[in-house]
């Protein structure tokens, strides 16, 4: 099995024909079918079926294209690297990131914009998903460090805590509570709420938090991020309680955060792999990242 013949066999998958495909990788359609015959002897599969003039992929054809995919990408960022090791150039110039999407609107470029500055041999590969799907990426060697809500789904990821983080009741800025300098939760009786989804831990420990205040919330839309949230707050479905890092990112939408008296956490980090330890680079990216949060955006008075 070689690096050709399964980049045959994705352009196959992709395109439909070995037309297509052959113009895609620059050969001759004999040259794409060759090679998708020697990975199929390799494998000892049947990967496509023949429809007239398409190839359907067969049902263990779908099995194998995830991890197909993820040999062929490594296997170029190997060559890629290899070059540019021959070239005299840094082996750590690449740098593979994930970060949840709602942390992407203004945190995450800032921080990214103030550590290339510094680094200017290093590329970013930015990768985005929920907690679970970060923690599958660390896991799967898709990136090297995630930003991930504590405690994880995921076992025998080495974490790196970053910060604890309030949470904040965001609402517009012409709200009637917007007036006050801290709410109580109870001041949020009858208000109409968007709250994070149901399945999720941060709903699960805010239940829990406005059970014991003796509320039961007016959940108008449930949402399934902190962005979705701060966006359907800004058209006026409700209030909505969130983590104070990732309100930050949304306030330009003409909200206003205000922070509450009972103190509700959230526990964010980095996980890595254990093994292999971090590059220097990826060590430098987690420190100055730390510093980021800590004076740029969770510096008393910056809400």
């Amino acid at each position: 099995m070689t690096l050709t013949q399964m980049e045959a066999f994705l352009a196959v998958l992709d395109d439909g024909t070995t037309r297509a495909a052959a113009q895609r990788l620059d050969l001759s359609q004999s040259a794409i079918s060759r090679r998708i015959t020697q990975l199929e002897q390799a494998l000892k599969l049947q990967l496509f079926v023949r429809d007239k003039t398409r190839l359907v992929p067969t049902r263990e054809a779908r099995f194998l294209e995830p991890h197909i995919r993820v040999m062929v990408e490594r296997a170029l960022w190997l060559d890629s690297t290899a070059q540019d090791l021959g070239a005299g150039q840094s082996p750590e110039m690449l740098l593979r990131v994930a970060f949840p999407g709602s942390m992407t609107v203004d945190i995450v470029p800032r921080m990214l914009a103030r550590f290339l500055a510094s680094n200017e041999h290093t590329r970013i590969e930015l990768h985005t998903g929920p907690y679970d799907a970060i923690e599958r990426m660390i896991r799967d060697d898709r990136a090297e460090i995630g930003f991930v809500r504590l405690p994880m789904q995921q076992d025998g990821l080495h974490i790196i805590p970053l910060a604890e983080v309030p949470t904040v009741c965001v609402m517009p800025k012409d709200h009637r509570l917007a007036a006050r300098d801290e709410l109580a939760l109870n001041d949020l009786r009858g208000e109409p709420m968007v709250l994070l989804g149901r399945h999720r831990t941060p709903r699960r420990e805010m239940a829990e938090a406005l059970s014991r205040a003796g509320l039961r919330p007016v959940v108008r839309v449930e949402a399934h991020s902190v962005a979705s949230a701060c966006g359907l707050v800004a058209q006026g479905f409700g209030l909505t309680l969130v983590n104070e890092l990732m309100a930050k990112d949304y306030l330009h939408l003409g909200l206003i955060a205000r922070p509450l008296r009972e103190r509700l956490t959230h526990r964010f980090a980095f996980a890595t792999q254990p093994d292999p330890p971090l590059t220097t680079t990826g060590e430098r990216f987690v420190a100055e990242f730390q510093r980021f949060i800590v004076n740029s955006v969770l510096k008393p008075g910056s809400l």
